[in-house]
């Protein structure tokens, strides 16, 4: 009869791999179960089924297993965007998308979003902040938005959209706090119509839209 196999015997079978992406899994589980304190080691490795030092064959330490969780969280936000941004649509629109799409991951996934954006030495997300300056500029290019510094659009649009999902991740928007809307999606939208609204290259030929108490005027 074959022998059962052990513990430590499962942790050969991810040798080429697999227990690196394992534990990341595991990782994001309990980030999102617990938040950021809950990810462990020893958490990962149980929840892998494998031995409490075998994910250390892949991360020198705990840091290194919670900087390789935040940019696989930055990775699904950048697969989040390549599946629900629309087509066809002007620059502005698409960047429109982007912060509605980032409010919303972010509201979803509220541990990984915590643990994306911690304290480190090695901040991970390039990525994801790149498509952000490609479509300032080629809002800018096109002759939609005003300016033409990207980076310092991309530096205003982001601040604006990680604002609104802090306030609904951490400091309960969600409850219609100050008469804010409840939605993170309408909050988000009312936000972003107003700023690339008051950054069109046109705008001196359009009227202000405004929106009081999360009602619009």
């Amino acid at each position: 009869m074959p022998s059962t196999p052990t513990m430590e015997h499962s942790a050969d079978t991810y040798h080429h791999g697999d227990l690196r992406a394992a534990c990341v899994a595991a990782g994001i589980r309990l980030v999102e179960d617990g938040g950021p304190d809950a990810v462990t080691i020893r958490g990962v490795a149980r929840l892998a089924a494998v031995s409490h030092q075998a994910p250390l064959h892949h991360f020198r330490d705990r840091d290194a297993l919670i900087h390789e969780i935040a940019e696989r969280g930055f990775e699904m936000l950048i697969e989040r965007l390549d599946a629900e941004m629309p087509a066809n649509v002007g620059p502005t629109a698409a960047l429109r998308a982007y912060g509605l799409i980032y409010v919303l991951q972010a509201v979803e996934h509220p541990g990984l979003f915590q643990l994306m954006f911690a304290p480190c030495d090695e901040p991970a997300g390039e990525a994801a902040y790149r498509r952000l300056i490609d479509l300032c500029a080629a809002a800018q290019a096109s002759g939609e938005l005003a300016g033409d510094d990207p980076y310092r659009l991309a530096m205003l649009l982001w601040g604006l959209v990680h604002g609104i999902a802090a306030l609904y991740t951490s400091f309960g928007f969600e409850s219609g706090l100050s008469g804010q809307p409840v939605e993170p999606r309408l909050a988000t939208e009312h936000a972003l119509d107003d700023v690339l609204g008051a950054l069109r290259a046109d705008r001196r030929s359009t009227t202000p839209h405004r929106v009081t108490q999360g009602r619009e005027s």
